[in-house]
């Protein structure tokens, strides 16, 4: 008994390391929770839970010793907050999927996206009580993006007003923060669920015949619809960015079945092939190949889009269930 225990500890350490390394490397951050995630195939939920979580506990107290301790003022306070936004809501994502197995895929998916909904509630109302520090928090923000892309900005474009490009890349990004967090939420899921059944014979199987319920689909017709609506009828700047958050989930979410339609026809041609083999070969190549990164975020969401109407699968050939 104590040796397995010292042997689930053990690994417990080595995971929760990497996990931590990973979110020093740029991009990696974003599937930094899909170690710990695994640390479920063996020791079950509750204890991958507890994981995620001293996961997160762990990255925030680095954060505060390299930044020198605790924030001296409200705004070094709010970025704080800011900057735990993103770690939090992921961790918490990580353990709303853990504890929703056996319901439909779109409806975790979006229950992933709830902890980060409810944060962003808090945020903006908090926010909205003192327009002061929101103001200041703003300006901070748009001050780093002047410096970091300033001199590039300045040389490719001579007299660019610096400030007001600065200040749309931040509603940019807010703009696509729940996109971004799925995306990530997604990868690491993917990667959690491609260990958890890697010896079972119908994984696979079950990835290529991955359908959502043709109603569905409505979800992001509407939401891009308003978007182009937008473009001719003023709205408020909340509204325009909630809006923007939601057509960018239901895109990530399409490009999910799109996926799915994309390895049922290279699955016809090469049954070896791995799904997660494939996405790693589409990631390679969007990566490296100029162009195909955006055939990639426009093709995926619109075959999965068409698969709504138009059965791409069974036109092929394919014959398959719901399984989503």
């Amino acid at each position: 008994m104590m040796e397995s225990r010292g042997k689930a500890v053990g690994e417990a350490v080595m995971l929760l390391l990497l996990s931590v390394v990973m979110s020093r490397l740029g991009i990696a951050a974003f599937i930094a929770t899909a170690p710990l995630l695994l640390f479920a195939i063996r020791h079950g939920r509750k204890s991958a839970s507890l994981l995620l979580a001293a996961g997160f506990a762990v990255n925030q107290a680095i954060d505060l010793v390299l930044s020198g301790g605790l924030p001296a003022d409200s705004t070094d306070a709010a970025f704080l907050l800011l900057n735990m936004y993103i770690p939090l809501s992921l961790s918490a994502a990580g353990i709303v999927w853990l504890h929703t197995r056996g319901r439909k895929l779109m409806g975790r998916l979006f229950m992933t996206l709830l902890p980060a909904f409810v944060l962003a509630g808090a945020t903006a109302a908090f926010f909205y009580s003192d327009r002061a520090l929101f103001s200041s928090v703003l300006a901070g923000y748009e001050d780093a993006f002047a410096a970091l892309l300033g001199p590039m900005i300045s040389a490719l474009l001579p007299g660019a007003d610096i400030g007001t490009i600065a200040y749309f890349a931040v509603l940019v990004l807010a703009s696509l923060v729940f996109p971004i967090l799925l995306c990530s939420v997604c990868a690491s899921c993917f990667i959690f669920e491609t260990g958890l059944h890697s010896r079972e014979s119908g994984w696979e199987e079950k990835v290529m015949r991955l359908e959502y319920s043709p109603d569905a689909v409505w979800g992001f017709i509407i939401s891009w619809a308003l978007i182009l609506l937008f473009r001719f009828v003023s709205a408020p700047l909340l509204l325009v960015i909630a809006v923007m958050n939601a057509a960018g989930v239901w895109t990530v979410i399409y490009a999910i079945e799109g996926f799915s339609v994309v390895y049922a026809r290279v699955r016809r041609h090469s049954p070896a092939m791995r799904s997660m083999t494939l996405l790693i070969l589409i990631i390679a190549a969007g990566t490296i190949i100029p162009g195909i990164n955006f055939i990639v975020l426009i093709g995926l969401p619109l075959l999965g889009v068409l698969e709504s109407f138009f059965n791409l699968k069974k036109l092929g050939g394919i014959d398959y269930e719901d399984h989503s």
